[in-house]
């Protein structure tokens, strides 16, 4: 008997948590914390009471980002029956979660104690499962097979779950317009030469843009580029996600093509440093060949030319990758009178207060504010035409569950053919026949 039980997930975007189980052996996928919403409202801590109080045998995390790791410093070591519980992620992903706890895990950080706590978990090698491409493992009663996909997340993977006879296909997040997504669906179709899926989980967060024009990232580097290029453009900050190494790639081959600097803080350019060695050796997309650290502004470096950075950036043009920090306002106010353009390369509901008071974020929206702005960016999640391509690819005899998604009844408008669309409700038990 395999049973699945989406905890959280099957009507909103983020925080999902998916318990696969039999009558031996409990597997989670993800473990994620709500994006931007009220705390009064919040769910977390029953998800993690629910953890403490149930059999866990493992936690497999998708990817990096908060809403499908951000509640791992409260799982804990053992489970109910005191069963040591394992978690597993890519090992290049890990390594950039380690990255971003290190640089956070400071005495100026408010937080710093739970980033150290988190780095302690990520250090604990007796706990961890790393995922690579196309490679399977075993956790009691079911074999796992991993399949990287391609998302604004590097080294992300989805599940291919089989106990009993019975096999469950969980996506995770996805999408096929990066220029690693090519290489999904064959490498999908090599794993599932053999099997016949049963039941497949997928993200549907862009089901409630289903008309929305989404841009290859081939096609936003060269967006950029043409933006760039104009004489009024020569100096762009640019605000975008600092682990997101597809557009942080485009954006950086549009600037190296015009002649520019790519400018980032130590900790990207440490983070760039790993992409070059790992998606680097994939794609030379990814090899960030002009990219210089923040260093003094003020400072001649020989290097440079004998100019300080400032006076390199304000000869040589620039994309400086900012944040909202105070530290980069200092930075962006040595070219006020130049009037440079900032990038808005992130989701919009951070900065349009209108259209999203849940996710608007003040910062943000002051940033976008106060400088020259363009709004360039493409979606790190799947299309309404690559879910349906997805489902008919697995082609799940009982059925495919949407997840990661508020609008799971629009499922049922994809063309899938005759494939049955199953609508659970959170912490609903469906038994895989």
């Amino acid at each position: 008997m395999v049973k699945i039980r989406i905890h959280r997930g099957t009507s909103q975007i983020g925080g999902t948590i998916t318990e696969i189980y039999t009558d031996n052996t409990h597997i989670f996928i993800d473990f994620g914390s709500e994006l931007s919403i009220d705390p009064e409202e919040s769910t977390n801590q029953k998800m993690v009471d629910m953890i403490h109080g149930t059999k866990c045998d493992a936690i497999l995390f998708s990817h990096y980002h908060g809403d499908h790791v951000g509640l791992m410093g409260s799982i804990p070591m053992t489970d109910i029956e005191g069963k040591p519980i394992l978690l597993g992620m890519g090992s290049v992903a890990r390594d950039i979660l380690k990255e971003i706890h290190r640089t956070l895990d400071s005495d100026f950080n408010m937080d710093a104690k739970e980033h150290h706590k988190l780095l302690g978990i990520l250090n604990d090698e007796m706990r961890w499962i790393n995922f690579s491409n196309g490679k399977s493992f075993q956790i009691g009663d079911f074999t796992i097979t991993t399949v990287r996909v391609d998302h604004s997340a590097y080294d992300a993977y989805m599940f291919v779950v089989e106990a009993e006879g019975k096999t469950i296909v969980h996506t995770g997040d996805y999408r096929t317009h990066g220029r690693f997504g090519k290489e999904l669906f064959p490498d999908l179709e090599n794993v599932l030469a053999d099997k016949k899926v049963d039941i497949l989980l997928t993200e549907g967060t862009m089901m409630e843009r289903m008309d929305e024009e989404v841009l290859s990232e081939t096609d936003l580097e060269e967006k950029a580029k043409v933006l760039l290029a104009k004489p009024e453009n020569k100096w762009a900050f640019l605000v975008c996600s600092s682990t997101n190494v597809e557009s942080l790639a485009s954006f950086h081959n549009a600037a190296m093509k015009l002649g520019r600097p790519f400018i980032v803080n130590y900790y990207v350019y440490n983070q760039i440093i790993r992409y070059r060695k790992t998606a680097g050796k994939r794609d030379d997309s990814f090899l960030f060949w002009k990219t210089y650290p923040f260093e003094n502004m003020n400072k001649k470096n020989p290097k440079l030319g004998g100019l300080t950075q400032s006076e390199f950036m304000m000869e040589n043009g620039f994309v400086m990758l900012v944040g909202k920090s105070d530290a980069y306002r200092k930075r962006m106010e040595y070219f006020r009178d130049k009037d440079p353009l900032l990038i808005y390369s992130m989701w919009e509901g951070y900065v349009n207060k209108e259209k999203y008071p849940d996710t608007y974020d003040a910062q943000w929206g002051r940033l976008v504010g106060e400088w020259r702005t363009e709004y360039l960016h493409t979606s790190g999640h799947a299309t309404a035409e690559e879910i349906s391509k997805m489902i008919k690819l697995v082609n799940p005899r009982q059925g495919m569950i949407p997840m990661h998604t508020t609008r799971k009844d629009d499922f049922r408008k994809l063309d899938i053919g005759n494939i049955n669309v199953i609508l659970l409700e959170d912490g609903e038990a469906y038994l895989v026949c």
